[in-house]
């Protein structure tokens, strides 16, 4: 009895100690779910050239401190000036040889001018010589009744040898004159059709050439903000492969803190948490910071943020946005504290016993969802100010194209972006002044890109000019041009008042009269171009227009008969108990019909949206994936193979955002 006895206490024993390990083990859980290690870590900018080049010049040293607009780097590109030098020589040979065939032509035009004008001033002298010898014959013989009938002056002139003379110069004046008269006509002709070619060949190469001294100018490069010199990676003289790092520029102090959060605690962080960052080294030093990015996937921790760097551990990735004015040293291992409460000790235990799925929390499937995407990280742009509208990936440079719906005067940039979020280009449409609110983009063929605006009126209730446009822009590399333009919103009006009674027509018509119209989506598919309105709704469904024959609706600027109908209709809601939601952007990809929506009714601070398909043989899309507090702005083909990129306008004061979805 007493050994039974015995051997229930240590079995009591045993029980207790695990259960005392479960519980100090949850409790590690829970003080790690709100208290965490990251490194402070800095906005670089890396230094580049998209040509290649050679270092003529540096100017700077690794670690030092340099202020915003300082000289850094000075490049040299033979292959540049050799491009300038032949080019300038070109419009030297145009313009001489547009002067001398203009010379020859106008000097043989004279020439005909003057024999014109000699041989008709000869024969018109003959001509009023004979016809006043005939006057004056005709009245001395009238006189004489010796002569009946004034012997051929009279009644029955055509048999005077006189009048038949006039009559004979009269013709030889016509027959001189006519040929020459036609070869002037041609001489003009061709002077006027020979300047056409020669101009327009002159202005497309000072164009041309225009562009070159740009890229030229940039060969000096300068600091685009005060910062840090982090790395050189060259020497003077050295040759440079495009896009090779030359150096970075790293602000002075940390901007963002990297943490990493144990894989079965990652649930109690959410975007725009206020977060606590303190200094390990350094007491009371702290700073308060704001969650902009949470990771999408599990990942290893890294070897200096293991308890023991033998065992590894998996977790998030977490970035806090901290103020620029901080203490921190780059690289500084800091701790990080969640403002959020504690989970109850039963949701703990629960907690550590079950899985947890390795979604990020902004992501939460539909009622609908069939299969789950598989989405990458979620990745901030490094680049303030933009506000993500539309993106297409352009294969032959490797960058994404980026548009944002807000720019600085209107102006009318294109961002180039890689797949980090870095934006290594800025470059302006030329030929376009301005254009606001862009909103979609549609890549057509032989390089022809389509860029569109909302069409929508502003806070005050009225359009602006700059937000009806729809333009064609031709892109050489990394070059924009403008082809065409034409004012989408006054083409619609006009012709949907003279189309009334038609769906389309009544669509537009409406939109306009209650000032809801805004087309944020578009796509292009063999010579038709197809644009997805967020708003107005028809029959509670999202409308889909396309317009054929595209290219010469922005050259004539006119709309035919039957050239613009509704293609499709959907409905983009998750369930009765979800917001509906309006057309962001559409995309035609693999014979389905992918789809981005924002919320047509948005709640006070928040940001939301899905991505949608729609498969050619069903009438009823399906939700893939729900962002929370993402806003989808922009969905397009991805670099890697069954691949889409979205981006995300979280506003001005919050960084825009992009993710890969692989799809199936």
């Amino acid at each position: 009895m007493r050994r039974q006895n015995k051997g229930n206490v240590v079995l009591y024993g045993v029980w207790f100690i695990i259960l005392t390990a479960t519980i100090a083990i949850t409790r590690f859980y829970s003080v790690e779910s709100s208290n965490f290690y990251g490194i402070a870590e800095t906005r670089e900018i890396v230094v580049n050239f998209e040509g290649a080049v050679e270092i003529k010049k540096i100017d700077v040293t690794e670690g030092q401190s340099v202020e915003q607009g300082m000289l850094m780097v000075e490049l040299s590109s033979p292959d540049l000036m050799l491009k300038i030098n032949h080019i300038s020589h070109q419009l030297d040979q145009l313009k001489a040889q547009k002067g001398v065939d203009k010379s020859e032509i106008q000097s043989r035009l004279r020439q005909l001018k003057a024999q014109k004008a000699a041989k008709e001033n000869e024969l018109k002298n003959q001509i009023a010589q004979l016809e006043n010898q005939y006057k004056i014959n005709k009245s001395l013989l009238s006189g004489l009744k010796s002569i009946p009938g004034g012997s051929g002056y009279g009644n029955d002139e055509g048999r005077s040898p006189m009048e038949m003379k006039i009559r004979s110069l009269k013709e030889e004046l016509r027959l001189c004159i006519n040929p020459l008269a036609i070869q002037i006509e041609l001489f003009q002709k061709t002077l006027a059709n020979s300047k056409d070619p020669v101009k327009i060949q002159v202005e497309r190469l000072e164009k041309e050439l225009s562009l070159l001294r740009d890229e030229n100018s940039k060969l000096k490069i300068y600091a685009q903000i005060s910062g840090i010199i982090g790395s050189v990676n060259f020497k003077p003289g050295a040759k440079v492969s495009p896009f090779a790092p030359i150096l970075t520029l790293h602000t002075r102090t940390p901007s963002f803190i990297k943490g990493y959060i144990y894989e079965n605690a990652y649930a109690d962080i959410s975007m725009g948490e206020k977060i606590t960052v303190a200094s390990l080294a350094i007491a009371n030093r702290n700073i308060t910071g704001v969650v902009v990015g949470i990771g999408a996937r599990i990942v290893a921790y890294p070897e200096r943020l293991r308890k023991h760097p033998d065992l590894q551990m998996w977790g998030r990735e977490v970035v806090i946005q901290i103020p620029a004015n901080n203490h921190f040293i780059l690289g500084e291992k800091v701790l990080i504290t969640s403002s959020l409460k504690k989970a109850r000790f039963t949701d703990q235990l629960k907690r550590l016993f079950t899985p947890s799925q390795s979604i990020a929390d902004v992501l939460q499937t539909c009622k609908n969802f069939l299969f789950q995407e598989k989405i990458l990280p979620i990745i901030p742009l490094e680049t303030e100010g933009i506000e993500a509208s539309a993106l297409l990936y352009l294969e032959d440079i490797d960058r994404y194209m980026v548009l944002s719906d807000d720019t600085l005067g209107n102006a009318p940039l294109v961002m180039l972006m890689d797949s980090n979020g870095r934006i290594t280009r800025e470059t302006p449409i030329a030929g376009l002044d301005r254009i606001d609110d862009m909103e979609s983009v549609a890549e057509g063929e032989q390089g022809i890109l389509y860029i569109s605006s909302s069409l929508g009126t502003g806070r005050k209730g009225k359009i602006k000019a700059a937000r009806k446009h729809l333009i064609s822009v031709q892109r050489q590399e990394n070059h924009f041009s403008l082809l065409g333009m034409v004012d989408l919103y006054s083409l619609f009006m006009t012709h949907a008042e003279t189309a009334a009674g038609k769906p389309w027509a009544d669509f537009i018509l409406g939109g306009i009269l209650k000032k809801t119209l805004d087309m944020e989506g578009m796509m292009y598919r063999e010579g038709t171009l197809f644009l997805g309105f967020k708003a107005p709704l028809m029959n509670q469904k999202s409308v889909v227009l396309k317009i054929n024959e595209i290219d010469q609706v922005i050259k004539t600027k006119k709309l035919k008969p039957g050239q613009i109908s509704i293609w499709q209709t959907v409905r983009l809601q998750r369930g009765e108990d979800q917001l509906q939601e309006g057309i962001s952007d559409l995309l035609y990809f693999e014979g389905a019909l992918y789809l981005t929506g924002t919320p047509l009714i948005k709640k006070e601070g928040s940001r939301s949206g899905s991505l949608w398909k729609l498969e050619e043989s069903a009438g009823t899309p399906i939700c893939l994936t729900h962002f929370n507090d993402l806003q989808p702005e922009g969905v397009a083909v991805g670099k890697e193979k069954n691949t889409l990129i979205i981006c995300f306008d979280q506003g001005r004061k919050i960084k825009s955002k992009i993710c890969v979805v692989k799809v199936k």
